[in-house]
């Protein structure tokens, strides 16, 4: 399926590059600069529905920003920064296809969490719960393109098995970290979380998650991680974001996939009704099977049999 989105024109368009101020009094749930920075992103995103942003992959201070030069958005922009201790690094710039995209992209998985749950780039599982959910869970694997014209979203229903176990992760042993699906390595494991912790207590850990990711964790504590990239300082994680093995792809019959889909249209509706301050219009488009190529991820998601997500590029989050 196409969802064809009509752009607003991109030459009525401004874009800003923001710089958080990393010197500030961290929230606790964003301790280090980079959660920090992403934090005031969504922050962003949130407090005005006229501006699509997101945070810069490999600066720990940069926000992307989207407005419409028409009306006061601009101002509005500049009260947030004075009110998030943001700062416009340069001009107003025109804003591109590309950064348009990015901007977009982010802004669409921060405002649908939690009813669909980021899973690397191009996964979104539909349930809250999926964190403590055994089993295929129904999902979306899409895929953003802009031009000039329309913001363009292929969307192909799956479900996705985390493959979630009972099993504790031992020290040495490889392992891949939600959201992201990065590889890294278990330090430690720890039983009482006062133990190799930046948060002050559980309610700061679950307040991380939602406030970074959009990931709602259980009320209950469980075991937690410390968790070493291939650079950088290790990182606590709880044992519901660390998965053993890459989890599993599986197709889904016609009938449930354009449930699903509607499923996801309708909380892209109610959750981006305005883009940039113009009302949400877009038209759906069955995808021909010619055109199913360019949602395939490298390894396929075959009709016949059950794939596991392709490897994962590195990416700065985290390595921070």
């Amino acid at each position: 399926m196409k969802i064809n989105i009509v752009n607003p024109d991109l030459n009525e368009l401004g874009y800003v590059i923001a710089i958080a101020n990393i010197k500030d009094k961290h929230d606790t749930s964003a301790p280090s600069d980079y959660h920090w920075k992403i934090l005031k992103c969504r922050m962003i995103i949130f407090s005005n529905s006229s501006i699509l942003a997101c945070p810069d992959k490999n600066d720990v201070k940069q926000v992307h920003i989207i407005f419409n030069k028409a009306g006061d958005d601009y101002d509005k922009l500049i009260s947030l920064f004075v009110k998030f201790s943001l700062i416009q690094n340069g001009g107003i710039r025109s804003a591109t296809p590309e950064i348009y995209q990015k901007c977009f992209h982010y802004t669409m998985t921060a405002r649908i969490a939690p009813v669909w749950n980021t899973l690397q780039d191009n996964y979104l599982i539909n349930n809250r719960d999926f964190l403590v959910t055994r089993g295929p869970q129904e999902a979306v694997k899409y895929c953003i393109v802009v031009n000039d014209t329309f913001t363009v979203i292929e969307v192909n229903a799956v479900k996705i098995n985390l493959m979630l176990t009972e099993e504790e992760f031992l020290p040495g042993e490889w392992i891949r970290v939600l959201p992201s699906l990065n590889k890294a390595i278990v330090e430690d494991s720890y039983k009482d979380f006062s133990q190799g912790s930046k948060f002050k207590s559980y309610k700061n850990l679950r307040r991380h998650w939602k406030n970074i990711h959009g990931y709602r964790l259980p009320e209950n504590e469980s075991a937690y991680y410390s968790i070493q990239f291939w650079r950088g300082e290790p990182l606590l994680y709880p044992k519901q974001c660390v998965l053993r093995n890459f989890p599993i792809v599986i197709p889904t019959s016609q009938p449930l996939e354009k449930l699903i889909i509607s499923r996801f249209v309708t909380c892209l509706t109610s959750k981006m009704a305005n883009v940039l301050g113009t009302k949400l219009i877009f038209k759906l488009e069955d995808i021909q099977p010619e055109d199913s190529k360019s949602l395939a991820p490298k390894d396929c998601l075959l009709e016949t049999q059950a794939v596991s997500l392709c490897t994962p590029t590195q990416y700065s989050r985290s390595q921070k």
